[in-house]
């Protein structure tokens, strides 16, 4: 089968969730069908990965994509008027719906939509079928930031901005021949909204449990990491919410607690967080996240603002590390709180968690080597990618 690949990210090297899915289920379909590649890329350094991305796939096709803040005040300022959404029209680029024409001439079997933003750029005339992979609620990530972000011009732009999202993105999911979401909880999210339940399929993310085996335990560590892509607007807010709620509560009772950052593009609001607590360490982006993660006494993920599967939570699963999260954290992930996983929302539970799991290293090491064993279970490639190719085989 001759599939059309249309991605807005560059899925190589797979650091962060979005990149790791993409790239394995690009890498499967390109040992089974000719898969044509059309992506974003942005900067010399993604250039450099299309020739990684080559082995897999027939033929590989790029646009630039730049952004900046005085573009995207332009969108912000046009979305007002036009009542267009900002996240659509921002990513919106004349080069690149030529080059998907240009594609579409030679008449692929199958168009891989992955990330609601490419679908505007496949007409809707195009009589092959449309598979659109998402990613997230991309609509629920805003609505949300209406909701928690520090900033009030912020939050009342993403309160005019969440609407518009949701009308694009359930006219894209009615619009598709299928629909993949990440979680069972983003599925029954987009029926109730009335996208048909025939076209849904919830296909998690999955680990590499080869890659990412259990750790070597510290006995003595009170160090709390968190990993992920750290330019994304909603692991700022939760690690500016964790640092500023959770964090002193934790400090208070063990006050040898360290806790570590990594991840790819720090702000400077998270960069000079360690001038004013030489507690916190920012190591910004690594090569190997195993290599970080070493000695880590507990992982946490305090995310207030999501939607899909924090994939940072398998990551840390599968090397054994406890977790604690919020409930919009592991939203989507088949854990058992207290088994697997301590989930708590308000800052002193959440620091309650983190606690008990520094205090008592039995407990610890139980609820990390849980985690590993639902990882195994439920969140292997392979059964994941035999799923991807029955949903293909039906459309």
């Amino acid at each position: 089968m001759r599939i059309l690949f249309l991605t807005q990210i560059c899925p190589y090297p797979p650091t962060n969730g979005g990149a790791i899915k993409t790239y394995n289920i690009l890498k499967h379909l390109g040992a089974r069908h000719e898969v044509e590649l059309l992506l974003f890329v942005r900067g010399s350094r993604e250039v450099e990965s299309l020739v990684h991305l080559g082995e897999y796939c027939s033929s590989i096709d790029s646009c630039t994509m730049t952004r900046s803040a005085f573009i995207d005040l332009l969108h912000a300022a046009r979305s007002t008027i036009t009542g267009r959404s900002f996240i659509i029209s921002r990513d919106w680029r004349p080069e690149m719906k030529s080059r998907v024409l240009d594609h579409l001439r030679r008449k692929p079997d199958l168009i891989y939509v992955d990330h609601l933003q490419m679908l505007q750029y496949v007409p809707r005339s195009v009589s092959c079928p449309i598979l659109l992979d998402e990613h997230n609620v991309e609509w629920r990530i805003v609505e949300r930031f209406a909701e928690f972000d520090a900033s009030p011009l912020r939050r009342r732009f993403a309160a005019m901005e969440w609407p518009k999202l949701r009308r694009f993105e359930l006219d894209a999911c009615r619009s598709a021949r299928a629909v993949v979401t990440v979680t069972e909880h983003d599925r029954a999210i987009l029926q109730e909204h009335g996208v048909s339940a025939e076209k849904l399929t919830a296909l998690p993310i999955g680990v590499d449990t080869s890659y990412f085996t259990p750790l070597p335990r510290s006995r003595d560590s009170q160090r709390i990491l968190t990993f992920g892509t750290m330019s994304w607007p909603p692991n700022i807010d939760a690690v500016q919410w964790f640092h500023r709620e959770v964090y002193p509560y934790i400090r208070r009772r063990v006050p040898q607690a360290g806790f570590t950052i990594v991840g790819a593009n720090p702000p400077p609001v998270i960069r000079q967080l360690p001038e004013s607590d030489p507690s916190v360490t920012v190591t910004g982006y690594v090569d190997d996240i195993r290599e970080a993660s070493l000695g880590a006494a507990v992982f946490v993920v305090p995310l207030r603002i999501g939607s899909g599967m924090r994939v940072k939570i398998l990551d840390a699963m599968a090397m054994a590390i406890p977790v604690v999260s919020t409930s919009v954290g592991c939203e989507g992930i088949s854990v058992h709180p207290g088994r697997d996983i301590v989930v708590a929302d308000d800052p002193q539970a959440f620091a309650d968690g983190v606690v008990s799991l520094l205090k008592d290293r039995a407990r610890c090491a139980e609820i990390g080597s849980a985690g590993r064993r639902l990882v195994e279970a439920e969140y292997s490639w392979p059964a994941i990618l035999t799923r991807l190719d029955d949903l293909l085989s039906r459309i």
